[in-house]
């Protein structure tokens, strides 16, 4: 009896020591309510990123979970790690305090501007000249180091701050802001709902491309999952499927509407400012 349990004992041990955790360890993943890039759908999660991280997970062969969640909650819970990963996240210096981010970037993101189309906004391609306009941003967003930066400058005269991308352009709608800064993409997902096509049009001359990736966090310990993510991302990229997914979404996801009433949040919330 004592040779089969040291048998079966040795057995377990073989089996224990020949298991992947990588492989066997479901990854949860959490972002936010944030249309076009990812939302929740009828069927769960949805949207441009999250096609992009079902593709890679579904390259490394790996198990995973995706909850939305608001982004400042998001942020929380992946610092103290309660959830294993986070995406669409800027990169700033106080989140590499507690987040390992992949090398690659998993999708670029565009900052713009928007105002009404009977506006006679004048703008050089400088900031600074935008100051005498009355100018729309959400409350706790980062648009990237150059508008975050003139924000905190106070290169902008007169600032309104919103909760939402939607509030931001019934603003402009109402002439009480002129200028909308805003996710290019998350804008034209606003514009669309409003039906206010005819009655809106971008700001020329002025694009700012922001990186945004998928990071994990330091509690969890998860560096060879990261590498993998990265590997996975650098031969979508090489293959064409990313951009096939970026196409074909973008041509289409305006077909499957977020099951929430309210409208996409633009921008990125942080819970302290870059």
């Amino acid at each position: 009896m004592t040779v089969w349990r040291a048998l079966l004992l040795g057995l377990l041990l073989i089996c224990l020591l020949g298991a992947s955790p990588s492989e066997k360890q479901v990854i949860r993943l959490v972002t936010l309510e944030y249309p076009p890039y990812e939302f929740q759908g009828k069927n769960g999660p949805s949207g441009i990123a999250v096609e992009l991280v079902r593709e890679v997970f579904k390259r490394m062969e790996q198990p995973y979970s995706i909850d939305i969640l608001p982004w400042g909650r998001a942020i929380r819970e992946v610092e103290t790690g309660r959830y294993d990963g986070i995406f669409t996240i800027y990169k700033t210096p106080q989140r590499l305090a507690f987040l390992d981010y992949s090398d690659e970037v998993l999708i670029e993101q565009s900052i713009a501007l928007f105002t009404l189309r009977k506006n006679n906004i004048h703008f050089d391609g400088r900031l600074n000249s935008l100051a005498p306009y009355r100018v729309g941003v959400m409350h706790k967003v980062s648009y990237g180091k150059e508008i975050d930066t003139a924000l905190k400058r106070g290169v902008f005269e007169n600032v309104v701050t919103t909760d939402t991308g939607r509030r931001s352009f019934e603003l402009l709608l109402a002439d009480r802001v002129e200028v909308v800064v805003i996710n290019r993409l998350g804008a034209l997902e606003i514009i669309k709902q409003l039906g206010i096509e005819d009655l809106v049009a971008e700001v020329p001359s002025y694009r700012y491309e922001i990186p945004s990736y998928i990071a994990f966090s330091k509690v969890r310990a998860l560096d060879k999952t990261r590498l993998e993510v990265e590997q996975a991302l650098r031969e979508i990229k090489k293959d064409g499927t990313y951009d096939k997914i970026l196409q074909e979404y973008l041509k289409h996801y305006n077909k499957e509407q977020s099951i929430y009433d309210t409208s996409p949040q633009t921008g990125k919330a942080v819970e302290e400012r870059s």
